[in-house]
Parts: C-alpha cells; sequence; structure tokens
C-alpha cells in the first residue's frame, strides 16, 4: 500500500522550487547590473586617455581596469594587439633601413653601401602588405563587435585615431620608401658608371662635362623631394604608432 507524504514535506517542495527560481533570477540581475558600470568606467578611459589627448596614446591597461572594464578588455585588445603587431614590424623594417640610410654620410659610403641598399628597396616594397594584413584582421575584428550605441560612438573615434589614421600614414611610408631607396641606388650606380670621368672629394662630385652633370641632377630633382616627403610622413608615423 503507498504512502503519501506528509503535508508538511509536500509544502516544503512545493515552496523550495520557486525560491530557487528567484534566487536565480536574482543572481542573473547581478551580473546584468555590472555592464553598464563597466561601459560607463570603459567609455570614460577611451575619452580622457585616448581621444583628449592631442597626441595618440595606447596606455597598457593595469589589472585594476581590466576588472573595472570587464568583457570589455578584449574590444581595447584590439587596438592594443595591432600597435603591438604594428611595433614588431616597424622594428624590423623601417629601423635598419633608416640606421642604413643615415650611415650614408659621405660619397665613398653611399658607394660601399650601394648593395644593401639595394637589398633594402627589394624588400621593401612588400613590407606594405603585412601592413594591409595587419589593419584587415584588425577590421574584421572591429566589424564583429557588438557594442551599445553610446559606447559604439566613442570607441569608433579611438578606433580611428588609433588604428585607420597610424594605418594611413604607414602605408605612405612604405609607398615611398623603395622609390627613395631606388634612386639612392641609381645615384651610386650613376657615380660608379662615370669612373675616370668623376673626382671624388668628400662629398663633392665633380664631373668631366656638363651632360654627366645634367644626368646627376636629374636624380637628385627626383629625390630631394620624395626623401623630404619620407622624412617628414616618417616622423609622423613615430609619433602616432607608439
Amino acid at each position: 500500500m503507498m504512502h503519501s507524504a506528509p503535508r508538511s514535506q509536500a509544502f516544503h517542495r512545493v515552496f523550495l522550487l520557486p525560491f530557487m527560481l528567484l534566487l536565480m533570477m536574482f543572481a542573473l540581475s547581478g551580473c546584468g547590473d555590472k555592464e553598464p558600470a563597466q561601459r560607463k568606467a570603459f567609455i570614460d578611459f577611451l575619452q580622457s586617455r585616448i581621444l583628449d589627448k592631442p597626441a595618440l596614446a595606447v596606455p597598457q591597461l593595469t589589472e585594476a581596469q581590466k576588472k573595472q572594464f570587464g568583457d570589455y578588455t578584449q574590444d581595447y585588445a584590439i587596438i592594443t594587439g595591432f600597435h603591438h603587431q604594428m611595433n614588431i614590424e616597424l622594428d624590423s623594417s623601417l629601423v635598419p633601413v633608416f640606421a642604413g640610410m643615415n650611415g650614408v654620410n659621405s660619397v665613398s659610403n653611399l658607394l660601399e653601401q650601394r648593395d644593401d641598399l639595394k637589398k633594402m628597396a627589394d624588400s621593401s616594397e612588400k613590407w606594405k602588405e603585412k601592413i594591409v594584413l595587419l589593419k584587415t584582421q584588425a577590421d574584421t575584428r572591429h566589424a564583429a563587435l557588438k557594442q551599445p550605441d553610446d559606447l559604439k560612438k566613442i570607441y569608433d573615434q579611438a578606433y580611428e585615431k588609433t588604428i585607420v589614421k597610424p594605418t594611413q600614414i604607414t602605408e605612405q611610408v612604405f609607398d615611398l620608401l623603395p622609390q627613395v631607396l631606388n634612386l639612392i641606388v641609381a645615384k651610386a650606380d650613376f657615380i660608379k658608371n662615370q669612373g675616370k670621368n668623376v673626382t671624388i672629394t668628400g662629398n663633392r662630385l665633380q664631373f668631366a662635362n656638363q651632360k654627366q652633370l645634367d644626368k646627376y641632377n636629374a636624380i637628385q630633382q627626383q629625390l630631394v623631394p620624395l626623401n623630404a616627403q619620407l622624412m617628414q610622413l616618417s616622423r609622423q608615423m613615430q609619433q602616432m604608432v607608439r
């Protein structure tokens, strides 16, 4: 014969189920309550530490800020990750190139370093591709973000300042660099091919006739403005990607 449960036990079981559901609702609502504060803290950070700064700054987050921003630290990681990779690429490409170019302080140095400069010129034509790839990867992650409108507005402005504009400057540098290097190599080749028809005294050249001088000046007329533009862009880039 089956025995029915005591009335007190039945009441306990009926009462317990909604009470547990109520606890779960409180727990879920408690987790959700953190998001507005995290979002506000992240917006304030982007505004004060990036957008309000006259120069570009991409500060690393402290452990306290990571806790304060919650999951939005992953949104910021798109920006810091891009700059980390960008700096690696520039350190391995532009740093040795500019060191080599700055080392050309005499005609004899130019002739001695001709082969190295040619290798750099050939390699530099592919460097832009790496920067374009980094930007494409960042754009893909950026497009996948699901952000509230108030955060999206500020984040998009920070993304423009920290990723879009630096990439534009860097791409211009990498467009100019092969042109400048190839003209420097062409100048070295022209001087070397003159043989005894040119006299080298330190940084001064004396050609045997006006025709030779005119050809040399034609190279210089192409090189000087391009090199000046390259130097200006490189200074802007150094300020924007560190």
